[in-house]
């Protein structure tokens, strides 16, 4: 309908005339001319107008990108810390520095050549490194709490504490009494009050050395001592081993080569005897103490056999020891070994069964060739080198002149220049025996709980680490993998200090027999030995502990227990340079890497024999085992062929050092994982930089704080002996050794192949 409509309406419009029509198209054009003009304009209105649109959209985008480049930078950029403690870390990094030196030719120079310049071994120590000087640290803060006044709501163990600290600093007691405490104390052994010059009566060696061992705690001839039984932890023994004869077995073994050594052993072994005893005849005594230790020497069974796979613990009943082992020698039964072992728990709780109770004997070929020993030597000889046992490690208690002779051995032999002074002594004399009261003190003074708790993480990360890789590797089969991340996972963390510490009445419990006799040390020290030895004797009728923390919050150190299963990093370690830097990647370079080496000691060549449960006992498939010694001889190798300047006729002892190498190498590996763990979860943490020092990525920061907590001098004496007789490589080998092996190393500082630090061979383990 409406196109009709439309229709009709058109047909009615009336036809115009001609003049209007002439009308019509004059005003038409008027009208074109007109709107045409508005049209221009309107065009050029509109094209202002998108033109302006246009650089308004330009701007906005250009706006746009702008701002998602500044977010992008925020979150991808470099970005300096400028925090109080990242100033801090920064300058002591940049400090450490010898940037003279490429890091691929000698990244330990590089890294700790400003440190080593700028720190020399201090005249009263024979090492100096970034340990040692947080050692230092530790003891001052040690000694202003030991010195403080006594509040009123100390803990009664501390009070203890300070009694000791009291009386140790007190050197004019001691010395009032002179000589008559030790003298009094040889009595009570069976021993003359000055050096035998013939055979007591009645001396047998088991009953003195008995009688030494119950009262001093001290092993002489043999070590008698209560511990896990390492192949069922769940229980305690009598572990019984061989002992050190007092001075180094190496030197004692190789006269030719350590030859100003022994000289030296022997002139403080005659000085002390003229001072106690001036009608003895020093020369002859001491010469006949030498070639005693080094008889003993020569039947101790050496390092290397021992941690090897094919030493063997022999599990034995007290009956069966007695009577003798296997087939022991026929001097065997000239000992009254039965009479030895009930005077070592003589007044104690405890009294061995001779057919319930087991014993672990650990050197049975050093036992049996000491029996003949014992048998085939003069029985004043034994007893001479008994007497020196007990009166060389009692006398410094005493007179100020012995202190005197013994450091004048450590200037001589390890090159010490100046005796520590007395209260840094007594600090640390306290600290052994009062750990855990002075880790009270320390720990609310001087220990940041939140501290700890990062520190766990830190841990957990490294743990996580440790496992991708061994998920990973090639050369284990699936059954030894999953025994090891079973034992991985089981691994017990102690971060800090056990939180019972602050309750100060299990303080005072744990040390309730402690016994302290203010003014009297030497009489203190046996109160307190007293008491440590009969309460280890007592655990053998008890389940061991096994949340129990193997060091101290005030020890500056870390540890792995093979039997425990179990990682302890106390309170004194977790402080800079090892432990809150400001930036993570150093923290994870230093305290990780640590926290890297003590799990990783778990899977070495001698934590790898026990299980999650701390058991000795075979777990591993031979096929693994033949692929895992192929790996760990590399490493042994490879480390064998390492020698310090200082001493170019010496090499490092690759074998003796390879649980040490191997925790070393595979700690750093799980170290830096964890750090990426860590910086996926704080991608912020991976931009971040070192004021004065923005060149140094992450990673590069990671293996600088690495190798910084290793730098470190040390006299040629004391690297000597630690090359000589060490479990550790010295501090360089330990970063060049390790760092070498890293290929995530060489491409941090990009090294080229076949440089110094990135030889094209390297060594993996873990």
């Amino acid at each position: 309908m409406q196109n009709n409509e439309r229709e009709s309406k058109k047909n009615d419009k009336p036809i115009l005339s001609r003049t209007e029509k002439t009308v019509k198209d004059a005003d038409s054009e008027s009208h074109r001319r007109s709107d045409s003009g508005l049209e221009e304009k309107l065009e050029r209105t509109v094209r202002c107008s998108s033109v302006l649109i246009i650089a308004l959209g330009l701007c906005l985008i250009a706006l746009g990108v702008y701002t998602a480049v500044l977010v992008i930078t925020e979150y991808t950029s470099p970005k300096p810390c400028l925090s109080e403690v990242c100033v801090g870390t920064a300058s002591r990094v940049l400090s450490a520095l010898n940037r003279d030196v490429e890091p691929c030719t000698d990244f330990y120079e590089f890294a700790c050549g400003g440190w080593i310049k700028k720190n020399p071994v201090p005249e009263w120590a024979t090492s100096w490194d970034q340990l040692a000087k947080l050692r230092e640290q530790l003891t001052s803060d040690l000694r202003e709490v030991l010195e403080a006044g006594d509040g009123e709501d100390l803990p009664k163990s501390v009070l203890k504490a300070k009694a000791l600290y009291r009386t140790c600093i007190d050197t004019d007691k001691m010395e009032v009494e002179g000589i008559k405490p030790i003298q009094a104390l040889l009595t009570s052994l069976s021993l003359p009050p000055r050096p035998p010059s013939t055979l007591s009566a009645n001396f047998t060696w088991e009953d003195v050395s008995a009688k030494v061992r119950r009262r001093l705690g001290l092993n002489v001839l043999i070590s008698v001592q209560v511990a896990e039984d390492v192949r069922n932890t769940s229980r305690n023994r009598v572990v019984i081993e061989q002992v050190t004869p007092g001075f180094s077995e190496r030197y004692l073994l190789q006269p030719e080569q350590f030859g100003q050594e022994l000289e030296q052993y022997r002139k403080y072994i005659k000085e002390m005897i003229t001072i106690v005893d001036p009608d003895t005849d020093a020369e002859k005594f001491a010469n006949e103490i030498i070639e005693t230790s080094q008889s003993l020497a020569k039947i101790m069974t050496p390092m290397e056999v021992r941690r090897s796979g094919t030493h063997l613990f022999h599990d034995v009943s007290v009956s069966q020891f007695v009577q003798g082992t296997g087939a022991g020698p026929a001097q065997w039964s000239e000992h009254d070994w039965d009479k030895y072992l009930k005077l070592v728990f003589s007044n104690t709780s405890v009294e061995l069964h001779p057919h319930e109770d087991r014993l672990i004997v650990m050197d049975l070929p050093y036992l049996q060739k000491l029996a003949t020993l014992l048998s085939t030597t003069e029985p004043l000889l034994i007893e001479r080198f008994i007497w020196w046992s007990v009166f060389s490690t009692v006398s410094p208690m005493t007179l100020t002149s012995f202190r005197e002779l013994g450091f004048e051995f450590s200037r001589a032999v390890y090159g010490l220049r100046a005796r520590a002074p007395r209260w840094k002594t007594c600090t640390a004399n306290v600290n052994a025996n009062f750990g855990l009261a002075l880790s009270y003190l320390y720990v609310n003074q001087h220990f940041d709980n939140a501290s700890r708790i990062k520190a766990i993480e830190m841990v957990e990360d490294v743990r996580e680490a440790f496992g991708q890789t061994v998920r990973h590797l090639e050369w284990m089969d699936g059954s030894t993998r999953d025994r090891t991340l079973r034992k991985l996972r089981a691994i017990r963390n102690f971060v800090g200090f056990p939180a019972w510490l602050l309750e100060k009445a299990k303080l005072d419990r744990h040390y309730e027999k402690a016994e302290v006799i203010e003014g009297n040390l030497f009489e203190t020290f046996l109160k307190l030995t007293n008491a440590a030895v009969e309460k280890s004797f007592k655990s053998l009728r008890e389940k061991p502990d096994r949340n129990r923390w193997v060091a101290t919050a005030t020890t500056v150190n870390a540890f792995y227990s093979a039997t425990l299963n179990s990682v302890t990093f106390p309170a004194g370690i977790l402080q800079p340079p090892f432990y809150g830097n400001g930036i993570e990647a150093i923290n994870y370079g230093s305290i990780g890497a640590i926290m890297g080496h003590e799990v990783t000691h778990g899977f070495d060549d001698q934590g790898r024999r026990y299980d999650e449960e701390g058991n000795l006992r075979q777990w591993w498939s031979a096929a693994t085992l033949e692929h895992y010694h192929g790996k760990v001889q590399c490493i042994i190798e490879q480390y064998s062929k390492y020698h310090m300047q200082q001493l170019p006729n010496y090499t490092v002892h690759g074998f003796n050092t390879q649980g040490e190498n191997i925790a070393d190498n595979g700690g750093i590996r799980a170290a830096l994982d964890a750090y990426s763990l860590y910086a996926k979860r704080h991608p912020a943490a991976d931009r971040m930089r070192l004021p004065a020092l923005p060149q140094y990525t992450p990673r590069q920061l990671f293996f600088l704080g690495f190798a910084q907590v290793w730098c470190g001098n040390s006299t040629v004496g004391a690297l000597k002996s630690k090359m000589v007789e060490g479990v550790h490589s010295p501090n360089k080998i330990r970063v060049i050794g390790t760092l070498s092996n890293s290929k995530e190393f060489a491409e941090a500082w990009q090294c080229p192949s076949g440089s110094p630090m990135n030889p094209q061979h390297k060594c993996v383990l873990w």
